[in-house]
């Protein structure tokens, strides 16, 4: 539908945006008294009034006002919805009609050995939905109650005991003693920002029980998403006893119902080198072929009166059950919303157009989740769809073949290359590869995902009525059989694959500057192609690159001469040779990801990899390995690395080579390292571990920036 792009919603969006960076960036005061926000709403309403009702001349002003506010509202909230032990002021008992008293319930039995201090003392686990787990630890979203100081905030629950994993449900409130810790930044640079990741969920602490914590539990209602979780896993276990291959299973778990866990790593690198991970992960791709299924089906309705509302009806009624099947998984739901706004609009009466759906959904969900801007996901989906919403349709525009096979192929195409054009950036951002045969995957597994996907939805909700003849369950399978073989294919093509790619943020944000300017003057109603072309782009990207080019040159990172990682088990470590950055490590395990982690936050190439020597130097300053055998040389005011908890006596080893340095990493018992570090303080001797610093990185043998 051609709509020229509506400038407020594009202005709040904005807004909104930059409000919820700066919110993220600074922290802004909020008003102690909730009663404030009246005043200070009527003093910008009036301003922005007046500011309205001036000299034309001044229009620009009420344009700038407006938009300023849209970036305070999306500032202040922002930062109410930031979890904080202290949003809470009510006492625990008015946290919820089902929250159980600690001391007197009748629901929650404490156990009689706890001492009533300790009884007082319990914290209440308040489980939500059921998080996808990581390998073999069980995550769940969860609500941390605290009685003492009449708090509560998200959090997420960890564990990796089996026992407590197979008694955990939803509907449960757990009891125990243990606190909530802040999620900490990665101990490694350029390693998985674990603290980033929940940060775009709203979650800011975790905790981590074993059965022997959990103390007693009651139950409470389950939520929505727990509710979809159910009616997921129930399905799920359908799919588990189907009479198909292993493989299959785990496909149709994944395409149908969302669940990815029975999938093997290797399935997940050849979709991935494949450019066709969007397969595997329900979003737009799955609700646009459920939509058109819908749509077919729904097609004799158009004839009855009122028939296109009524078809629209039924689309966004049953459209929102597949996402309550699949979960209400964040992704499903941001997929299903946004067409749901499109869909509403033309019930209404007032058609909107793809553009604008995209921007009404943006403004929509921000409002509901602002930390979903820094979601990868969420990223991903956005680009994506702005860039489909504009090239192909202009395309089709310039040229459209006769040929219905050919003009089908062509559509596909440039489908795949206009989502790549959103999204390619990103990908080669967060993930640091991007397969050169994306378009030939789009043209294999789009067509065969139409067939997958209606056929998976028919046997999963006929089983419910009626038994399946075995030649459904065996046309379902070559069909699965056939996507996963051409993906193998063309994954197999590992010199079509560009991979260890490293794209500077500064590049990205230049990049997506500048398609945004695109995106929004192209469809601009009152500014013309040309004057875009010749006027405004030429010295918007001017201004863009010699503020990026000083934001550069301020930034510059400087690259450590020496950088001792934190891995668990093994000592790892990084050193600036005359050939270049050299991996050193004590045993034969691989850690090239680690160090090409290590190497992709810093930009430089990783020249080799080697085994740790015993001895080394440091800008001239001797470095001493010593490991489990506890040896080292008489050589003194070196720099001292302990691995393998070696076997010393710290105070002699101090008095006879009087280190300047000595440094412990994850290869030692935490234990043993915090033993370490309190004689190192008793002594006045320097000492510095992985366990409490992360990764000791230094430009100099002085190591002064940690002194």
């Amino acid at each position: 539908m051609h709509q020229p792009i509506n400038i407020r919603l594009f202005e709040v969006a904005l807004g909104l945006f930059f409000g919820v960076l700066f919110g993220h960036y600074y922290s802004m005061p909020i008003p102690e008294s909730e009663q404030m926000y009246l005043p200070i709403g009527l003093i910008v309403t009036l301003s922005y009034l007046i500011s309205v009702n001036s000299r034309p001349r001044l229009w620009w002003i009420s344009r700038l006002w407006f938009f300023m506010i849209w970036i305070a509202l999306g500032c202040v909230h922002y930062t109410n919805q930031r979890p904080n032990e202290c949003s809470s002021k009510k006492p625990i008992n008015q946290l919820g009609p089902h929250t159980p008293n600690i001391v007197s319930s009748d629901i929650v039995k404490i156990p009689q050995h706890l001492p009533d201090q300790k009884k007082l003392q319990l914290n209440a686990i308040q489980l939500q939905y059921r998080l996808k787990p990581w390998g073999k630890t069980n995550r769940y979203m969860a609500n941390f109650l605290n009685p003492q100081t009449s708090s509560s905030y998200p959090v997420v629950l960890l564990t990796r005991d089996s026992v407590l994993a197979h008694l955990l449900s939803p509907d449960q409130t757990l009891w125990t003693h243990i606190q909530a810790q802040v999620i900490k930044n990665p101990k490694n640079q350029g390693g998985f920002d674990a603290k980033a990741y929940y940060h775009s969920q709203g979650i800011e602490r975790s905790i981590e029980l074993s059965s022997d914590q959990v103390y007693c539990w009651s139950q409470h209602p389950l939520s929505l998403r727990a509710k979809a979780q159910k009616i997921n896993d129930e399905l799920a276990q359908y799919w588990r006893q189907a009479p198909i291959s292993q493989k299959a299973k785990a496909l149709a778990l994944a395409i149908i119902l969302g669940q990815t866990e029975d999938l093997t790593p290797d399935v997940k690198t050849q979709f991935a080198n494949a450019g066709a991970l969007h397969v595997l992960a329900l979003s737009g791709l799955h609700v646009g072929l459920v939509v058109l299924l819908l749509q077919w089906i729904f097609r004799p309705l158009k004839y009855l009166p009122y028939g296109h509302g009524i078809q629209a009806m039924a689309l966004l009624v049953l459209l929102w059950g597949y996402a309550l099947i699949c979960g209400l998984s964040p992704s499903i739901t941001r997929a299903v919303c946004m067409y749901s706004v499109w869909q509403i609009g033309q019930i209404i009466g007032r058609p909107i157009s793809g553009s604008n759906s995209v921007l009404l959904t943006f403004i929509l969900l921000l409002w509901w989740s602002p930390y979903w801007l820094f979601s990868v996901g969420f990223q991903l989906s956005f680009t994506a769809v702005m860039a489909l919403t504009y090239i192909p349709s202009r395309v089709q525009k310039i040229w459209r073949p006769r040929n219905r096979i050919f003009r089908y192929l062509m559509q596909l195409t440039v489908v795949g290359i206009a989502a790549q054009v959103g999204v390619g950036p990103l990908s080669v951002y967060y993930f640091h590869q991007f397969p050169l045969l994306f378009w030939l995957s789009n043209l294999i597994a789009i067509p065969l995902m139409a067939p997958i996907l209606v056929l998976g939805l028919i046997i999963t909700f006929s089983h419910i009525l009626l038994p399946l003849p075995q030649i459904i369950y065996h046309m379902w399978s070559q069909l699965v059989h056939l996507i996963l073989s051409s993906v193998q294919w063309i994954s197999g093509h590992n010199h079509l694959i560009v991979d260890r790619l490293n794209l500077p943020s500064i590049a990205l944000y230049s990049y997506y500057i500048i398609i945004l300017l695109l995106w929004w003057g192209l469809q601009h109603p009152w500014l013309s192609q040309r004057s875009l072309l010749r006027v405004v782009l030429p010295y918007s990207c001017s201004i863009l690159l010699m503020a990026l080019i000083s934001l550069e040159i301020s930034q510059k990172k400087t690259t450590p001469e020496f950088a001792l990682l934190h891995q668990y088990g093994s000592s790892v470590m990084l050193v600036r040779t005359a050939e270049g950055y050299v991996g050193l490590s004590n045993n034969d395990q691989q850690h090239s990801k680690l160090w090409l982690n290590w190497t992709r936050h810093y930009n430089v190439p990783l020249s080799g990899e080697k085994k740790l020597p015993r001895i080394m130097s440091l800008a001239s300053r001797p470095v001493i390995v010593v490991d489990s055998l506890g040896i080292y040389p008489p050589i003194i005011d070196g720099i001292v690395i302990l691995t393998d908890n070696a076997n010393i006596h710290f105070e002699t080893m101090v008095n006879e080579i009087k280190p300047y340095l000595i440094l412990a990493d994850g290869s030692n018992y935490k234990q043993v390292v915090a033993r370490w570090r309190s004689r190192a303080t008793e002594l006045d001797q320097k000492f510095l571990d992985t366990y409490r610093l992360g990764a000791i990185e230094t430009h100099d043998a002085l190591f002064k920036n940690y002194f």
